[in-house]
């Protein structure tokens, strides 16, 4: 994987980057729509041999264990031995725990505060999701689930009205949130890389014009570029070194900034909450 990764970059940084980029969302498209054959090889096997032969923080042990039993749980909702309701609410305590795992690092190592009143508060407002399932998506033992931010009803992460524009205005919130802890907890050159992560279920909810896809295909991407990242991280740091990203960065984790973009991830969040009460 490591030559893979070098090779991606013979024609330059941001053509290896592209790549980089197409390989993690053409993995994530495929996995979330063949979870048996696709997701189980690429999304389980590969990441408990990774994570039982390389080394990595702790943090990544924690998140790619986590993205691994989500990955292969999902097998028993496609064999009938666990209903999707109950799949898809685990879907979404994983997603408070991730969320919070990283808002404690935020707090305890990193010392980004005001990024870490963001986490809690997106911890929180993981409440206000919905996700249904669809099965036979693509043939026999096949399904997907499709996340949205929803109206209030008595059962909990269930859909029971899609709101679209405060889904994306979740996505957002998480998005910008997620990519201030990357910066936070690992080099610049992690951060260029979770660019990538990051964009990839963005686009894919494009490509289907449904942000209702965008959790599926987030936990996939950060699956498959979190098994690239560990497995070749002496190759990412060497290729995405970039001077002008690390003085954005830089930037970016001033406290003025920190505490605007806060600000605005409140707000977006507010919103979101405001919507699933009316």
């Amino acid at each position: 994987m490591q030559r893979l990764i070098s090779r991606l970059f013979t024609r330059g940084q941001f053509t290896g980057f592209l790549a980089l980029f197409l390989i993690i969302t053409v993995l994530s498209i495929l996995a979330a729509f063949f979870p048996l054959w696709v997701n189980v090889p690429l999304h389980v096997f590969l990441p408990i041999y990774i994570l039982t032969t390389k080394k990595m923080v702790m943090f990544e042990k924690l998140k790619l264990s986590t993205l691994v039993v989500m990955r292969a749980l999902i097998v028993l909702v496609l064999f009938g031995l666990m209903s999707s309701e109950w799949y898809i609410r685990i879907v979404l305590i994983f997603l408070i725990i991730n969320i919070l795992e990283a808002t404690f690092t935020d707090l305890l190592k990193n010392k980004m505060y005001f990024n870490f009143v963001t986490g809690l508060a997106l911890a929180a407002s993981v409440l206000v999701l919905g996700a249904v399932w669809t099965s036979n998506v693509t043939g026999p033992l096949s399904g997907i689930y499709r996340t949205y931010v929803t109206s209030g009803g008595n059962k909990l992460f269930l859909l029971k009205s899609a709101k679209m524009g405060a889904s994306i205005a979740w996505i957002i919130a998480y998005t910008i949130w997620n990519w201030l802890f990357v910066i936070g907890e690992f080099s610049p050159s992690i951060g260029y890389h979770h660019v990538a992560i990051l964009s990839s279920p963005i686009i894919s909810s494009l490509l289907f014009w449904d942000p209702g896809y965008w959790l599926v295909m987030r936990a996939n991407s950060l699956t498959a570029g979190g098994i690239i990242q560990i497995a070749c991280k002496e190759e990412l740091e060497k290729e995405l070194r970039h001077k002008g990203l690390t003085r954005f960065i830089e930037r970016v984790k001033g406290n003025a900034i920190q505490l605007v973009l806060m600000l605005i991830n409140l707000l977006l969040l507010a919103y979101c909450i405001f919507v699933y009460f009316q």
